[in-house]
């Protein structure tokens, strides 16, 4: 493998369509690493900054993903969620071509903790149902999904079955609650070993966590979420518009 370095395409990009090729041709599969930066710099005698970029080019387009501590692999495609719409896991992943399932890890009636009886306007005495799913789509795990809902807005929530059903079209077709808005934080985290363990990833890797409550349409809130997604499947599009000055 040799490089012209009497091209005008700069040396990082000769070699990012190296391995470009290599993926796109299938040499390379999802999953698979690909080279060090130290293989790149002895391969083909360039520098730590040529050899990073090259890498970086890749991770930029999305064809790899570098995981800190562990190498660089080739991605699986991610699925582009906007931030716009307020629509179900499931809604989401039909959208994007994909089979939505999920697995019910547990649904219990518990005391709400002091953070979500605020976010659900409930006292310490207001019971609260806690549903955690792993959510897959194509029967590939792409994020731990928590939510709380007030019992007394939605008595009987354990009679659905929540791995065929969805929770928004339970609230929305079952107890006619009309869902309207949703408001949610998006933090990059790490995964910690219960997350790792379900998600079936390592320990460390990087993931996105939603924190968001959603709302009724008299603004009263129905249910406060965490979600974990995997980072290496996962793109959020946010669209903005300029106001006149």
């Amino acid at each position: 493998m040799n490089l012209n370095r009497a091209s005008f395409k700069p040396l990082y990009l000769q070699i990012s369509d190296i391995i470009r090729g290599d993926i796109e041709s299938g040499k390379l599969k999802v999953g698979d690493q690909i080279w060090s930066e130290r293989f790149i710099m002895d391969e083909f005698d360039v520098s730590r900054n040529t050899a990073k970029e090259a890498i970086e080019e890749l991770a930029r387009s999305g064809l790899v993903t570098r995981m800190q501590g562990y190498g660089t692999f080739v991605s699986h495609t991610r699925v582009n969620c906007g931030l716009q719409r307020m629509n179900s896991f499931s809604e989401e992943m039909q959208m994007r071509g994909f089979k939505p399932s999920s697995r019910v890890l547990s649904l219990t009636l518990i005391p709400p903790t002091p953070q979500v009886a605020a976010q659900l306007q409930l006292t310490a005495a207001d019971p609260v149902y806690r549903l955690e799913r792993l959510r897959l789509a194509d029967d590939r795990t792409m994020a731990l999904h928590v939510s709380w809902v007030s019992a007394a807005r939605c008595p009987n929530l354990n009679r659905f079955d929540f791995e065929t059903q969805s929770l928004f079209t339970v609230l929305e077709e079952e107890y006619g609650l009309k869902l309207c808005w949703q408001e949610a934080v998006l933090t990059p985290v790490v995964a910690h070993k219960k997350e790792a363990s379900i998600l079936n990833i390592k320990t460390g890797l990087p993931l996105l966590r939603s924190d968001g409550v959603a709302y009724l349409e008299d603004d009263t809130p129905i249910e406060v979420h965490q979600i974990f997604f995997r980072s290496d499947l996962y793109q959020f599009t946010v669209r903005s518009t300029r106001q006149s000055q």
